[in-house]
């Protein structure tokens, strides 16, 4: 594989590091996305308002703000193989803690499982987006890094069909209003069914993760020049600070996160309000609504494909502003069109959002040196604007905010715009920075 090494004696060890390491890349896709499903699951299984659910949320962003540094301190001591042992460790206890949630059968026990399983996950991001972009020529670091982040694209839409499929069709369709009529010994064996739907999917990840533990410890990790430190992390991070590439790329991937959390999150809603003014019932609404979303995450894993196979002939930059600039018209569009083509845009601009995680990922890495760890923790962290930004968006819609006709729900995409003009920002300047400039400082 080119994208790996071109010492062919060792291209076999280097195929073997990237095929474990991209099957992480799928566990944390395939979690983090069916976990999403649970917020309405739980809130349902255990009469949970608002508010209560989405600390399910809470708990899945703490996770990256909570372990990514910690796991990055302890990579830079020892190596990334370890990391990513440990990282696989914490995600398993996570995940079997779900066990003992659902025997007790109390909401605060899934809240610790998901939150230890978030660390796993966060965990696992800081040590395999550097290993993947040191192994082998850092040249083709970004190319490697969106060609790993295609199988989280597959893990997520995996992720998707199991929730679908597996646990909302599975679950009681009795609505909490009749839940909360049940005598207690009836709502208990009705809590305990929909809790054995709900924990069912994740063991079988557990055992995935379980056999790949085994796999990962009886397997030589190969990474280009891996340095060993233990240094104090504060000296690593001000160096980084330093970096103006690093800075702007932080910033960069910190609003596409919010932009991306916006549109997978409303891109249901706008469908479902959509479907429902056609004339549709609530029911066949949810569900069509539910198939435009696998639709549109399909695009978005096939697309992590093709933007690979185009990094090949366009800058990484280049390339990020163009996609940048593809979403945002066609977020312009959702906002303009009030039938189905504006849900078509939506489907568009998840396309065009595909590379952009691991682009500026890479292109925020160029320059870090013995650093990349740390900077990968910073960049981990970032995952945090899934807290920050989309309640903006919820907030227009909510307040039923319009303008010049224009529905709240359509309004509401100016959010993810705003945050998009950032990454082409970032885009244009980080190909002008490293194809004529080649200045990484401030």
């Amino acid at each position: 594989m080119k994208l790996l090494t071109n010492n062919s004696p060792q291209e076999q060890s280097y195929l073997t590091t990237f095929i474990l390491v991209s099957i992480c890349f799928v566990l944390w896709g395939f979690t983090n996305d069916i976990t999403g499903v649970m917020v309405s699951a739980f809130s349902r299984i255990f009469l949970l308002n608002m508010t209560e659910g989405a600390l399910i949320n809470v708990a899945n962003f703490m996770g990256y703000l909570v372990l990514a540094i910690p796991i990055a301190i302890f990579t830079q001591r020892y190596t990334y193989k370890s990391g990513v042992l440990l990282s696989l460790g914490i995600y398993a206890g996570g995940i079997l803690l779900l066990i003992p949630a659902k025997m007790i059968g109390v909401f605060q026990g899934f809240l610790l499982a998901y939150f230890i399983m978030t660390c796993g996950s966060a965990a696992l991001e800081t040590c395999c987006h550097p290993l993947i972009y040191k192994m082998g020529d850092e040249r083709k670091g970004i190319n490697r890094l969106n060609l790993a982040q295609a199988f989280n694209a597959l893990g997520a839409v995996i992720g998707i069909y199991v929730a679908s499929k597996a646990v909302t069709e599975k679950l009681s369709p009795m609505p909490a209003s009749m839940r909360a009529e049940l005598l207690p010994a009836q709502f208990n064996i009705l809590k305990m069914h929909d809790l054995d739907t709900v924990v069912q999917p994740y063991l079988y990840v557990s055992a995935i993760i379980i056999v790949l533990l085994v796999l990962i410890r009886v397997s030589t990790f190969v990474v280009h020049q891996e340095k060993k430190s233990s240094e104090m992390p504060l000296e690593a991070f001000r160096r980084l600070l330093c970096i103006r590439n690093y800075r702007e790329g932080v910033i960069a991937e910190f609003f596409y996160i919010g932009a991306q959390i916006c549109l997978f999150t409303f891109m249901l809603v706008y469908a479902r309000q959509l479907f429902i003014e056609e004339g549709m019932g609530e029911s066949a609404a949810d569900v069509v609504a539910g198939h435009y979303n696998i639709i549109a995450f399909i695009i978005y894993a096939t697309m992590r494909f093709v933007c690979t196979w185009l990094l090949n002939f366009i800058k990484p930059g280049r390339l990020l502003s163009i996609m940048a600039i593809i979403a945002i018209t066609a977020l312009t569009g959702s906002i303009i069109f009030t039938n189905r083509n504006g849900l078509y845009c939506l489907i568009l601009a998840c396309g065009a959002l595909s590379m952009m995680f691991p682009t500026i990922y890479g292109m925020s890495l160029r320059g870090v040196g013995n650093d990349v760890k740390y900077a990968s923790a910073g960049l981990t962290m970032t995952v945090f604007a899934g807290a920050v930004l989309p309640p903006l968006q919820t907030a227009i819609v909510q307040w039923d905010i319009e303008l010049w006709g224009i529905p709240a729900i359509n309004l509401s995409f100016i959010v993810p715009i705003v945050c998009l003009i950032v990454v082409a920002y970032y885009g244009h300047t980080g190909y002008v920075r490293h194809n004529i400039t080649h200045n990484y400082q401030s």
